[in-house]
């Protein structure tokens, strides 16, 4: 019997379609952006507690998740996500023989709510491999279901409580159920401010220049599957193009700031752009064209302070470990941004 073969050019075409539905432009191949993760992420282990947490600022949960994903980023070693050497690496940084983990499982153990428990799915439990439905990473009495937290703070109107908890919730679901309720995607969009942008509280009304909550936002879009072309999308990345100082940096309370600097650059990774070059920032802004353009991931790296931590203009309270951790991320870019759209032409 005579096998139909197909054509070659319509094989190529399966494949390129393939590869550009996994395509991110990640830090990998970046040898200077890798060198100031590194270093960073050891800075970062300088920094443990006790209880295997990274809580430097003392208010649990809020360094400690971020600060895991970091060294689980500077660990991989190929430009496709490992969850084993992941986890290796997370389990070998320790103080008082624990690991972060330990510290996550008791932060889980304590009660924790929807948004929580997607930021765990997020940054830890589906990029180390462990389960989301039996969490417990230390291997005690107590397991959580963090599925089944997500799910129990779904309101009717499609939120999971604060703007921020349902959009890591979208992010989770995505992760976790393979797409995003409709009524949640209609929700993130109808927050949308005039602008473009985001505000942390997702009130459409108001008039924030909030980079951090659009970068979030924009990684949200993402998951939900929009179209590459969808007007939502593109009126949030105009808004992050309108934004960005001429030093290649997003501000913050009007200093530049590294955490919104990375957020901005993993949301533009997640829209299917590289935030290295202008290409993104042309084509969302046709008026910032001919404006020089400095990349925010060379910017990221000159933050780097002597002793190898991520310099934010919040040290004057007391320097914690979140801008290094969420630094680590955008410099690699390997699970954050989880779910970006394919490649976008320019």
């Amino acid at each position: 019997m005579r096998r139909h073969r197909r054509p070659r050019a319509v094989i190529g075409a399966l494949c390129a379609v393939l590869l550009l539905g996994a395509f991110r432009y990640s830090g990998f191949h970046d040898a200077k952006a890798r060198a100031t993760a590194a270093s960073a992420t050891s800075w970062l282990a300088s920094q443990q507690q006790s209880d295997g947490s990274f809580e430097v600022a003392g208010f649990p949960g809020f360094e400690t998740p971020d600060a895991v994903l970091a060294i689980a980023e500077n660990a991989q070693t190929t430009n496709k996500w490992n969850k084993q050497t992941a986890l290796n690496a997370v389990l070998a940084v320790t103080k008082s023989s624990h690991s972060g983990l330990h510290a996550l499982d008791d932060l889980a153990d304590g009660g924790i709510d929807a948004g929580q428990a997607a930021k765990l799915v997020v940054l830890d439990a589906k990029p180390l491999g462990i389960s989301f439905t039996k969490f417990n990473p230390d291997g005690d009495a107590g397991t959580v279901n963090l599925k089944a937290v997500i799910t129990a703070g779904a309101k009717p109107n499609g939120s999971y409580g604060t703007f921020n908890a349902t959009l890591y919730a979208a992010i989770a679901l995505r992760l976790i159920t393979g797409s995003v309720p409709a009524n949640t995607t209609a929700f993130i969009k109808a927050a949308q401010q005039a602008n473009g942008g985001f505000n942390f509280s997702g009130d459409s009304t108001g008039t924030d220049l909030d980079i951090d909550t659009t970068g979030l936002a924009i990684q949200a879009l993402a998951a939900a599957k929009v179209s590459k072309n969808d007007s939502t999308l593109r009126a949030a990345l105009t808004f992050l193009a309108d934004q960005q100082q001429s030093s290649g940096a997003w501000q913050s309370f009007g200093s530049d700031d590294p955490n919104s600097t990375s957020l901005a650059v993993i949301a533009i990774t997640a829209a299917g752009y590289n935030p290295v070059v202008k290409c993104w920032r042309n084509a969302s802004d046709a008026s910032l064209s001919g404006h020089p353009y400095k990349s925010p991931v060379v910017w990221l790296r000159k933050q780097q302070a002597p002793d190898d931590h991520i310099v934010s203009p919040n040290d004057s309270f007391g320097v914690n470990t979140f801008a290094t951790s969420q630094t680590v991320q955008a410099l690699r870019r390997e699970w954050i941004p989880v779910t970006p759209l394919g490649r976008q032409a320019c």
